[in-house]
């Protein structure tokens, strides 16, 4: 079995490379299976060109045959082609073309009706079809410009929240900003009093109370705006952070990229009903 399998690689090889020395390549372990699928298919093609051919020559010679005989029924009749009317040789003329397009060997009336039946049957399965893809694709660009309008709110509903999300953090941002600045200035000032009102006591030798202003009082308001400084750059990290993707406008984002792939679905699938129209047609 083997050798007879390499015996047909072998011969196939010959036969493409004629005269020429046949490559080291082509004679490995590794392209004899392919070499063997495409011989083994090349001998089905061949197998399926000469009955396509015998069935060719059938049909011609069913063809001739009735050709025959209708000469010979014509002659028969004393008619000939010379004393036939234009319109008569136009009408035969039209009667043998429509036998070939019908596919039938007898011209017979019987034929012609069988033919023309069939062919009514085919144009009522088309015009059905083609209704019924019409109507596919009417609902498809329904739901595509529904999908579309979708989508278009869903846009100016983002743009509208991420209009009112930069404005309310820009308004806490600036109130941070002015309280901790106020918060500061106010420590500095304060810091600033209470080492004179002490550099006064020690220049004079008197324990003055101050207006119940202490350095530890000033110190913790003092740490208390470090403090509030701190928490507004944490707070502006998160901001900035979450800016893009904030959890409140996350049902808005899902809805949106739903209505995006049900848009492409539909863009999809309206492409492929418009390219089967146009094959049918």
């Amino acid at each position: 079995m083997l050798t007879r399998r390499f015996f047909k690689i072998e011969q196939w090889l010959q036969s493409k490379y004629l005269q020429e020395e046949i490559p080291k390549f082509e004679r490995t372990r590794d392209t004899a299976s392919v070499l063997l699928e495409l011989i083994q298919l090349n001998e089905s093609q061949d197998a399926n060109a000469r009955q396509a051919i015998f069935a060719l020559q059938n049909l011609s010679s069913s063809y001739q045959n009735e050709d025959i005989k209708l000469k010979e029924n014509i002659h028969i009749l004393g008619l000939h082609k010379d004393n036939l009317s234009p319109n008569s040789q136009s009408l035969l003329s039209q009667l043998t073309d429509l036998a070939m397009l019908l596919g039938i060997s007898e011209t017979t009336l019987a034929s012609y009706h069988q033919s023309l039946a069939h062919l009514k049957l085919d144009i009522i399965q088309y015009s059905q079809k083609q209704r019924q893809q019409s109507g596919q694709l009417l609902m498809l660009e329904k739901y595509q410009a529904r999908a579309q309008g979708g989508l278009g709110q869903l846009l100016e509903l983002k743009r509208r929240l991420r209009a009112q999300r930069e404005t309310d953090r820009d308004i806490e941002q600036r109130t941070r900003r002015r309280s901790t600045e106020l918060s500061r200035i106010r420590a500095g000032e304060d810091k600033e009093k209470l080492q004179h009102m002490l550099q006064m006591q020690q220049n004079n030798g008197l324990d003055v109370a101050m207006d119940e202003v202490t350095l530890a009082h000033l110190e913790s308001k003092h740490n208390a705006v470090i403090e509030l400084e701190q928490q507004l750059r944490v707070q502006e990290k998160t901001l900035s952070a979450y800016q893009e993707i904030p959890p409140d406008y996350e049902l808005a984002r899902l809805k949106m990229k739903e209505a995006t792939l049900q848009l492409d679905h539909l863009t999809a699938e309206h492409e492929s009903l418009l390219t089967e129209l146009a094959n049918d047609l």
